[in-house]
């Protein structure tokens, strides 16, 4: 099988983050995936269809693979290997620490390739999780971002971050916007000129996290904009994507960690 037989796992790939490795942590793994392993090891279901599993694992954070580019062996075929890896691990045989660390060697030698889409990332989330000094459990200060491939024609970005797995429903953590798409990124505690909207704790800026108990994920949502925004600073994260609306040109992720 070529590595063009798996172009749909590199365009899922590509619209993620960030590090080559597997956390190292309990994983929880829906058992349809390893379903969907048992049957793509034996060609019972597409390339397609196996991809789904891999996007679950990627969009929530249980992979994190890394921005590469095209290697010299990237023509060459997918190691058979990882088929028999799918098999081995859909029947107990390969743990998951395993057969996640076969997916995410391909990504890192360039037999699967990520293209050159719109990313964001940061060196300081090790392993998808955030440090503690980006946490009110610390210095509550904002994280380095790193922004990629911005599109172009884009005249702006725009930053939210927010909390999906808050107990009375999404809980928003920052919201920036009319950056510039010359910009490389956010560095840590930077004083940002661009406004910035009112958060679920009702200030205006960063706000890290700080989750009541348990593991919750951070979606850090990065989006190229066609126009510069007319909304004032303060706003809300409501008023933010209602100014969005129709301007998105490209849109990047990076989900991370927290547990208390």
């Amino acid at each position: 099988m070529k590595k063009t037989a798996l172009v749909i796992l590199m365009i899922i790939i590509s619209s993620t983050m960030v590090y080559f490795e597997t956390s190292a942590q309990s994983y929880n793994i829906p058992s349809w995936i390893k379903n969907n392993a048992k049957w793509w090891s034996t060609s019972q279901i597409s390339d397609h269809d196996f991809a789904k599993g891999l996007e679950y694992l990627i969009k929530n954070g249980i992979i994190n693979v890394p921005q590469t580019t095209k290697s010299e062996d990237a023509e060459q075929q997918i190691p058979n290997w990882l088929r028999n890896n799918a098999g081995w691990w859909s029947q107990g045989l390969l743990s998951d620490d395993e057969f996640l660390k076969g997916i995410t060697y391909l990504i890192k030698v360039g037999i699967i390739v990520i293209d050159s889409s719109m990313k964001i990332s940061s060196e300081v989330f090790t392993y998808g999780a955030i440090p503690l000094e980006y946490t009110c459990d610390g210095n509550d200060v904002s994280p380095s971002l790193s922004f990629s491939g911005v599109p172009e024609g884009t005249k702006s970005l725009a930053l939210i971050m927010d909390d999906p797995d808050a107990p009375m429903g999404t809980f928003v953590h920052w919201l920036v916007w009319n950056i510039s798409p010359t910009k490389s990124g956010i560095v840590k505690a930077e004083k940002l000129s661009e406004p910035q909207g009112t958060t679920d704790f009702g200030t205006k800026g960063y706000g890290g996290p700080c989750p009541p108990s348990g593991t919750h994920r951070y979606f850090f949502k990065l989006y190229a904009l066609d126009t510069m925004l007319d909304l004032k600073d303060g706003s809300k994260k409501s008023d933010l994507e209602n100014a969005m609306n129709d301007h998105i040109i490209d849109k990047a992720e990076l989900i991370a960690k927290y547990s208390r």
